[in-house]
């Protein structure tokens, strides 16, 4: 029999090579929103009834996503914080006082009602919520 074949390493040094490794190496940063929104720049030649109405499409996903944190019950929206700050099952845990076994549990609820599918694809889709204004 022949000895089976060597897995690669996905990791360099400390770093793990994925393309959304610049995104997810810190901790999540608290937006601090109090500035009024920007208003579109118009050229000078530009009038304003020449632009079109209606809501940016990012705007649309700031509601949606808004709609579905208030989906979540309140441990529900602490351990979608505490994941977003890069704590791993047993710190959430810790931070809880629940076990670790509780905190996957209330994960695959959380990823059921966000529509996701791992810890990752959570974070990016929080990677601009506002923490601070809408916290948990």
């Amino acid at each position: 029999m022949s000895t089976p074949r060597k897995k690669k390493t996905s990791r360099i040094g400390s770093q793990q090579t994925n393309r959304y490794f610049h995104v997810l190496a810190n901790p999540l940063r608290l937006v601090n929103r109090t500035d009024t929104p920007t208003q579109e720049n118009l050229s000078s030649n530009t009038r304003p009834r020449d632009l079109t109405g209606g809501r940016r499409s990012t705007d649309k996903d700031l509601f949606d996503l808004y709609d579905r944190w208030l989906s979540l019950s309140p441990r529900e929206r602490y351990v979608t914080y505490l994941t977003c700050m890069g704590y791993k099952n047993d710190k959430i845990a810790f931070h809880m006082g629940v076990t670790v076994g509780t905190v996957k549990s209330y994960l695959q609820h959380i990823f059921n009602k966000m529509d996701v599918r791992s810890k990752t694809e959570l974070r990016l889709k929080f990677y601009n919520f506002d923490f601070e204004r809408y916290p948990p």
